[in-house]
């Protein structure tokens, strides 16, 4: 099978998937039964690298979706809090840290965002 200019193969792919949740490079390369050299040449690729990329952001966003679907549930547990002024020091850092998160999320992908949207004029002209 021949790949396609500005597409990866399948083992690229797996690559990418086993390097979303690897702890380096190395653990990636022996997971996947890829020489080291050979992961680090494809990390230097434009089309792996874009692919990956996509896949980091598409990741991030099924993350980012998760948190917002806590983000009411977190809401209404300080808000509870606050109302019967027990305490509750856990339940409310639990509360605190999935906020804090979802707001981190956010601002990175706006900021994500705003940097392709760059990167696009730059690469236009």
């Amino acid at each position: 099978m021949t790949q396609k200019k500005g597409q990866i193969t399948a083992q690229q792919t797996k690559a990418i998937e086993v390097l979303l949740t690897s702890r380096s490079i190395q653990q990636a390369s022996e997971t996947c039964g890829l020489a080291y050299k050979t992961l680090r040449r494809w990390l230097g690729d434009p089309t792996f690298k874009a692919a990956l990329i996509q896949r980091e952001g598409e990741t991030l966003d099924a993350a980012t979706r998760r948190l917002a679907g806590l983000g009411n549930d977190a809401i209404d547990t300080m808000a509870a809090i606050m109302a019967n002024g027990e305490n509750e020091t856990t339940r409310l850092r639990a509360a605190q840290g999935i906020l804090d998160n979802l707001l981190r999320l956010r601002e990175l992908r706006g900021v994500e965002e705003r940097l392709a949207a760059l990167e696009a004029v730059i690469y236009e002209k």
